[in-house]
C-alpha cells in the first residue's frame, strides 16, 4: 500500500471523523453494547470504538465504498485515505470522484487532519513522495536525539525505535549487534565505549538515511546478499537508467545453530530470509540474485543435506535467476560490495574450491543370501552427508552363495551409477569376491568369470572406486536387508524398496518389478530430448533456452524444480527421493506394472498414483493418467463392488381414480395349508389400497386369469392397468391375450427390481407380518386366516390417504365385531330411516372424500420422494453408452465360486425403456429380452 502511494505528482491525505460512529448498529445488536451509568442504562446506536472486529468492519466498509478507486486513484487503510494522481492536472477530477462517494455514504472528514494537493506526506508511518519512500522525520529525530542508555529499559526503547526504521537501515542486525547483546538473559547491563561508538555510527547513518524506490509492474529486481560472522543481510534493488536504487533492506542475526552453518549455507540462508520477508516482491517480480558464489549449483546437487533440499523446494516457487556480481553503482549499496565480510571472504572461496574438488565418497554395503526359500540381496547406500538409501531384492531364479554375492554387488553398483555417484567405497563380507577383484584368487567357472567382468566394467564408471572385505558383524544392515529380518537397524521413516530381478545379471536383463512402495529402474541410456514434455526443460537446464510459446517467468519457476543427473531429468519432491521424469512408452509400462504386474494388486487410481510417486517417478499428468488407467481396467470394473445407491430418483406412481391401477404379485412358498396351498396371489388398488388375495396350490396362467375375473373385474370393474413382475404366469401368452381382449394394459417391472412394483410388495409385507402375529405356531392355517387379515387391513386408516380402504370403496366405515359386543352410537341408537338418509348422503359426498384422499396421497408421495432423493446422485446413461450389468446367481459360472465376477458384459444401451430403465444389446448386436433398471448397471470404460 505504501509502495502503491509513492511516485505520484500530487497527493491528498484525508482522515475520517469519528470513523466508527459513522456505522449504525443493527437494532437487534444494540442491547449487546449496553453499559451502566449513575443515571441509567444506555446502549450504543452507532458502532463504538473498542468493539471486537470494529476495525475489520470499518475496513470492509471503506473497501466496498472505494472498490473501483483502490489501487488506481486511492489507497485506504481504516480511516487514513489517500487520493493520488500520476499527473497534477488529473488531481481535481480524482478528488471530485472521492468526494462524491463520501457524500453518497454521508461520511464526514476531520479537516484538521486533511492535507490537499501536496507533493509529499506521511502515510502509515512513512513519508511518500514522487521520488519514492522516505523514513518519517519524527522517527529519525527521535532516534538521533535519544540519549545513551543508562539501563536495560533504555536499550529496549532504543531497539524499538530502530525496529521502526529497519527498512531503511543497511545491515541493521550487524549495526545493532552490540545493543542486542546487552539484552541477552542473565547478562549484567554495561554500556561501554564500543556500544557508544555503535550508537553514534547509527545516528550518523540515519542523519542521511537513503530514500527507497518503488518497483513498477514488470520490473526485474536485483538482490544483493551479505554474510558476516553474526548476521546475514540482503537488499532489494531497482535498476533504472543505469542507476541502482534500493527498495528494501532486510537483515537477520544468526542463531547459535545457524552460526555453525557452512559459509555457503549462510549465503543461501540470507536468500531464504529475503524471500520470506520480501515475499510480496518475490511473488510479483523476477528476482536476479547477484552473487559470485555457485548458489544455483549447490541447490541442485543431488547429495545436498535435508535442510538444503527444503530450501531448494521453497525457492523453486519463485522466479529466481542467478548472475555474477557487477559493479555497485550507488552509495546506498556500499555495504553490499561483497557477498562475505573481509574476515570470511577467503574462507568462503576456499570452501567453494573444496566443494569443486570434494572427494567425499559414498559408502555401499552389499550382501547376498541363498537358501531353500530363494535368493535375496541386500543393498545399503550411504551419502557423504549420512543419508541412507536401503534396497531389498528378491531374485526370481536360484543362485549359489557366490552368485548371490555377485548379484548384490552388481545391483548396488548399478544403483550408485544411476544416481550419478562418482566416488564410491564398497564393503562386502565375501572374501572370495574381494580376492577375485584384486586378482589374489583365480576365478573358477564360466558364470563367476562373467560376473567379475561385469563388476570390473561397472567399477570403471566411477572416478574413485574401492572394494573391501569386512567381517560379517560389520555388514549386518545389508545382511538384514538380504534376509528381510527383524534386526534391520534403519530408521523407521525410511521407505525400503523391495525389487524383483527376473534374470541373472550375466544375462544382461535387469528387469525389475515393484512389490511394495518403491523400485529402481536402471536408466541405461540418456533420455531423448525431442518431441516430449521433457525436451524444453532439458534444453533450458543445459542451454538456457526458453520456448517461444511459454511465459518466461512461469517457465523458470516450473523448471527450478528439476535437475539433470547423469543426463537424466529428475524432479525434486517435497518429501522423499528425486523423481525420475519419464514419458511414453515408459509411462504405459510403469502404469501397467504397478497396476496389474506380478506385484500389482489392481489398486484404485489414487493409490496407484501414490505408489508410483513414492517409488520415484514423475510426469505432469500422472495423477489423471493413474485414475484413468485404473478406471479403464477391465478386471477392476468386472470385480468392483456392487453399487447399492439408487441410480434414479424415486418416481411415485399416481392413480387418478379407484380401481384404475392394480399391483399384482405372488408370495410363496408358504407353509402347506389344507388342499396343498402354498402360494398366495394378491392384488392391490393403487388408489384406495384395497387388497384382494387368495391362496393357491399352484399359480399358473389360468389361476391368474380366474383370479382377475372373479376378484377384480366382476366386483370392481375392468381396470385400466395391472402392474406385475416378469413371472411366466403374468407375461405368458394366455394372460397377455386375456388382458388384451379386456383392454387391460399389462405393465411389467424390470428384472430383479421389485421396487418398481412397490405397492404390491408393500401389501405383501403387511399381509405376511399380520399372518405371523396371528398364527403363532400354527403356520399351516394361514389360508383360513387370510380373509380376516384382509378385513383388518381394509378397515385400518392408511397414512397415504388418511382414510380406510373400506370407506374409500363403499363411502362408509365397516361395522366391526367389537361394535356388536360393545355398541357404539351408530349401532345402538340407529334409526333405519335416518340411517338410510345418512348412507345416501355419504354416497353423495364420497367423491369429495376421494378428492381429499387423492390430494393427501400426492402430498405423501412428494414427501416420501423428497426424503428418498435427499443427497442423491443420479446415474444417467445415454444411448450408445457401454455398460456392465450386475451378475446374478443364474448368470454366473457355478465353478467360479467366490472368484466369480460381480459384473458381466459389456453391453450397449440400445434405448431408454422408461424412467431409469434401459434396453440392452450384446456386443454382437443381439437385443436382451427385457429392459433393465439402472440400479443394476454401471458405466464401462475402455
Amino acid at each position: 500500500m505504501v509502495d502503491a502511494t509513492a511516485g505520484h505528482e500530487l497527493l491528498t491525505f484525508m482522515d475520517a471523523s469519528s470513523r466508527f460512529q459513522q456505522i449504525q448498529m443493527k437494532p437487534s445488536d444494540q442491547e449487546d453494547t449496553a453499559f451502566m451509568t449513575p443515571t441509567g442504562l444506555y446502549c450504543y446506536i452507532a458502532m463504538p470504538f473498542g468493539l471486537r472486529n470494529a476495525g475489520a468492519t470499518y475496513q470492509r466498509l471503506v473497501n466496498m465504498m472505494f472498490k473501483d478507486q483502490i489501487g488506481k486513484t486511492m489507497e485506504v487503510y481504516i480511516d487514513d485515505m489517500v487520493v493520488k494522481s500520476k499527473k497534477a492536472e488529473d488531481h481535481l477530477r480524482d478528488l471530485e470522484e472521492a468526494f462524491d462517494i463520501l457524500d453518497n455514504y454521508n461520511m464526514k472528514l476531520n479537516p484538521s487532519k486533511c492535507h490537499f494537493g501536496v507533493k509529499a506526506g506521511k502515510f502509515l508511518g512513512y513519508m511518500v513522495t514522487q521520488r519514492g519512500i522516505e523514513a518519517s522525520p519524527e522517527q529519525i529525530k527521535a532516534l538521533i536525539n535519544i540519549k545513551s542508555p543508562a539501563n536495560a529499559k533504555d536499550v529496549q526503547r532504543l531497539t524499538g525505535r530502530i525496529a521502526a526504521l529497519n527498512r531503511f537501515i543497511s545491515k541493521s542486525s550487524e549495526k545493532c549487534k552490540e545493543f542486542y547483546d546487552i539484552l541477552r538473559k542473565n547478562k549484567k547491563f554495561e554500556w561501554t565505549e564500543k556500544h557508544e561508538n555503535a550508537l553514534q555510527a547509527l545516528k550518523e547513518y540515519m542523519s542521511s538515511a537513503p530514500a527507497l524506490a518503488k518497483p513498477e509492474k514488470g520490473d526485474v529486481l536485483s538482490l544483493y546478499l551479505a554474510v558476516s560472522s553474526t548476521a546475514v543481510s540482503a537488499v532489494l534493488v531497482k535498476d533504472h537508467e543505469g542507476t541502482q536504487y534500493p527498495i528494501y533492506y532486510v537483515s537477520k542475526s544468526l542463531l547459535d545453530a545457524e552460526s555453525r552453518y557452512s559459509h555457503l549455507e549462510k549465503l543461501i540462508l540470507a536468500l531464504i530470509m529475503a524471500s520470506t520477508k520480501l515475499r510480496h516482491y518475490f511473488e510479483t517480480h523476477t528476482i536476479v540474485v547477484k552473487t559470485n558464489f555457485p548458489i544455483k549449483n549447490v541447490l541442485r546437487k543431488p547429495e545436498m543435506s535435508g535442510r538444503m533440499a527444503k530450501w531448494a523446494v521453497k525457492l523453486s516457487a519463485h522466479d529466481i535467476r542467478y548472475e555474477p556480481r557487477t559493479a555497485i553503482k550507488s552509495q546506498a549499496l556500499a555495504d553490499f560490495v561483497a557477498d562475505f565480510s573481509s574476515d570470511l571472504q577467503k574462507e568462503a572461496e576456499l570452501e567453494v574450491q573444496q566443494l569443486d574438488e570434494t572427494k567425499d565418497p559414498w559408502i555401499l554395503h552389499t550382501d547376498g543370501s541363498s537358501n531353500v526359500k530363494g535368493t535375496g540381496l541386500g543393498i545399503l547406500l550411504k551419502s557423504p552427508q549420512g543419508d541412507i538409501i536401503p534396497h531389498s531384492i528378491a531374485c526370481e531364479f536360484q543362485a549359489t552363495n557366490n552368485e548371490a554375492e555377485y548379484e548384490a554387488l552388481i545391483a548396488g553398483l548399478q544403483i550408485a551409477k544411476d544416481m550419478g555417484v562418482k566416488y564410491l567405497k564398497v564393503y562386502v563380507d565375501s572374501l572370495s569376491i574381494t580376492n577375485h577383484f584384486n586378482g589374489s584368487y583365480a576365478v573358477k567357472g564360466e558364470k563367476l568369470t562373467k560376473y567379475l567382468e561385469i563388476v570390473k566394467e561397472l567399477a570403471l564408471s566411477f572416478v574413485s572406486f574401492s572394494l573391501t572385505q569386512v567381517p560379517r558383524e560389520e555388514n549386518t544392515e545389508a545382511d538384514a536387508l538380504a534376509n528381510l529380518g527383524s534386526s534391520l537397524k534403519i530408521p523407521e521413516d525410511i521407505s525400503i524398496p523391495i525389487i524383483h530381478i527376473l534374470a541373472p545379471a550375466i544375462e544382461n536383463q535387469m528387469a525389475m518389478e515393484i512389490e511394495e512402495d518403491t523400485a529402481v529402474i536402471p536408466s541405461g541410456e540418456a533420455q531423448s530430448c525431442s518431441g516430449s514434455w521433457i525436451s524444453p526443460i532439458m534444453r533450458y537446464l543445459q542451454h538456457g533456452e526458453i520456448p517461444m510459446e511459454e511465459n518466461p517467468r512461469a517457465f523458470r519457476i516450473k523448471v527450478s524444480q528439476f535437475t539433470i543427473l547423469n543426463n537424466v531429468l529428475y524432479k525434486r519432491s517435497l518429501a522423499g527421493p528425486y523423481l525420475r521424469c519419464i514419458e511414453d512408452p515408459e509411462i504405459e509400462e510403469v502404469l501397467k506394472d504397478f497396476h496389474e504386474g506380478d506385484c500389482g494388486n489392481h489398486t484404485g487410481g489414487r493409490a496407484l498414483f501414490s505408489r508410483i510417486l513414492r517409488t520415484g517417478y514423475y510426469w505432469p499428468t500422472m495423477k489423471r493418467d493413474a485414475v484413468e488407467y485404473a478406471k479403464k481396467c477391465d478386471p477392476c470394473q468386472r470385480h468392483s463392488n456392487i453399487l447399492h445407491q439408487p441410480a434414479e430418483f424415486l418416481h411415485p406412481i399416481p392413480s387418478s381414480w379407484p380401481f384404475m391401477r392394480w399391483g399384482m404379485d405372488i408370495v410363496g412358498k408358504l407353509p402347506k395349508a389344507p388342499g396343498g396351498k402354498v402360494f398366495m396371489l394378491a392384488m392391490t388398488d393403487y388408489f384406495s389400497k384395497w387388497i384382494e388375495a387368495e391362496a393357491f396350490a399352484q399359480v399358473r396362467e389360468k389361476e391368474v386369469i380366474s383370479f382377475i375375473k372373479r376378484n377384480i373385474i366382476t366386483r370392481f370393474g375392468i381396470p385400466s392397468e395391472i402392474v406385475c413382475d416378469n413371472g411366466s404366469q403374468f407375461i405368458g401368452s394366455g394372460t397377455t391375450n386375456f388382458c388384451d381382449s379386456w383392454g387391460i394394459k399389462m405393465i411389467t417391472s424390470t428384472p430383479v427390481h421389485p421396487q418398481a412394483n412397490g405397492q404390491a410388495e408393500s401389501s405383501n409385507k403387511i399381509i405376511i407380518n399380520n399372518l405371523k402375529k396371528k398364527l403363532g405356531s400354527k403356520k399351516g392355517k394361514w389360508a383360513e386366516e387370510l380373509p380376516y387379515v384382509l378385513w383388518a387391513d381394509r378397515t385400518t386408516p392408511k397414512n397415504a390417504t388418511g382414510q380406510t380402504p373400506f370407506s374409500l370403496v363403499f363411502g362408509a366405515e365397516a361395522v366391526i365385531p367389537t361394535e356388536m359386543v360393545i355398541p357404539t352410537a351408530r349401532t345402538s341408537a340407529r334409526d333405519p330411516e335416518e340411517n338410510a338418509t345418512i348412507l345416501a348422503q355419504d354416497l353423495d359426498t364420497i367423491e369429495e372424500i376421494r378428492d381429499l384422499a387423492r390430494i393427501r396421497m400426492a402430498s405423501y408421495q412428494q414427501k416420501m420422494a423428497g426424503a428418498y432423493n435427499k443427497n442423491f446422485r443420479i446415474r444417467k446413461f445415454q444411448v450408445g453408452d457401454m455398460v456392465l450389468r450386475k451378475a446374478f446367481q443364474n448368470t454366473i459360472n457355478p465353478a467360479d465360486g467366490k472368484l466369480a465376477p460381480k459384473w458381466e458384459g459389456p453391453y450397449l444401451i440400445e434405448a431408454e425403456a422408461g424412467k431409469g430403465a434401459y434396453r440392452l444389446l450384446t456386443m454382437e448386436g443381439n437385443l436382451l429380452p427385457r429392459a433393465w433398471n439402472a440400479v443394476h448397471l454401471k458405466k464401462y470404460f475402455m
